[in-house]
């Protein structure tokens, strides 16, 4: 992970722990009920945020190692672990984990290495690399382009500007959207006999009118936001608080994720 991918996830710890960690634990909680583990597995947590899959995992008595590159995550991680004395979290890189081969039983990143562009196929394997002969590796991604459905009025705001300078909205994710896609990536890092499923969860949103003053430092992630926002950021807010008016009024659609999972192989 990039060190501005880090710094953007330090300066957004209020708000996604409000609005975006609460629909990461339920896919994480999702992810851990098909996952066919034994009592007291050992449990690496990839791109852990902070703990929304690794805190569910120690509850179930699983001995978890969450790791992340963010100190503002991995601290609130290692607060919400503190009751699990078996359990903890770390900095550490995912592309270069600190573990020895077949340390785990297994080895999950919800919402994390598929968004590392061509260093995913990196993290994958490091994730094979530490988890036992055996063992299982579960990887989760959105199943839309557009990711969070917060950001789906963002997009018609922008697009209703019409700032040549901004341009037409484009949906911030293009890999790794299918099942198919998530279990070729297992099996192209090393893993047999994949299988997936899709989830939905529930997503919280703000009100209407402070809908872009709460999700702010989230959308800052998305460089046609930063630009809308710079060229006219007025405007931007009155179409934004428009759209999600329009939006919260309405019946919300549900977050859509896929989950997928494979064995590490034996011998």
């Amino acid at each position: 992970m990039t060190t501005s991918a880090e710094n953007h996830f330090d300066r957004t710890l209020a708000a996604y722990e409000q609005w975006c960690d609460p629909c990461s634990g339920l896919f994480s909680r999702a992810a851990l009920d098909g996952a066919p583990l034994p009592p007291r597995a050992g449990v690496l947590d990839v791109c852990a945020g902070m703990g929304a899959l690794a805190v569910p995992a120690a509850e179930r008595g699983y001995d978890v190692c969450a790791i992340d590159l963010s100190s503002e995550m991995v601290a609130r991680a290692t607060e919400r672990l503190r009751p699990y004395p078996r359990s903890s979290a770390t900095m550490m890189d995912a592309l270069h984990l600190q573990y020895d081969d077949n340390t785990f039983d297994a080895a999950f990143s919800v919402l994390g290495v598929v968004y590392f562009g061509p260093e995913t196929a990196t993290a994958l394997t490091e994730m094979v690399r530490v988890v036992r002969p055996g063992g299982l590796v579960s990887i989760v991604n959105w199943a839309h382009p557009m990711g969070a459905p917060f950001f789906s009025p963002v997009a018609r705001a922008i697009n209703r500007m019409d700032d040549p300078e901004v341009g037409q909205f484009v949906a911030p994710l293009t890999e790794y959207l299918e099942r198919s896609e998530l279990e070729q990536a297992l099996s192209n890092a090393g893993c047999v006999d994949p299988w997936s499923q899709r989830v939905e969860a529930a997503y919280p949103l703000p009100p209407a009118d402070t809908f872009m003053a709460e999700l702010d430092p989230v959308f800052q992630v998305h460089p046609q936001y930063r630009a809308a926002a710079t060229s006219d950021r007025d405007r931007l807010r009155e179409l934004l608080t428009q759209e999600a008016s329009v939006m919260v009024r309405g019946d919300l659609p549900p977050a859509l994720a896929n989950v997928a999972y494979a064995r590490v192989p034996n011998g």
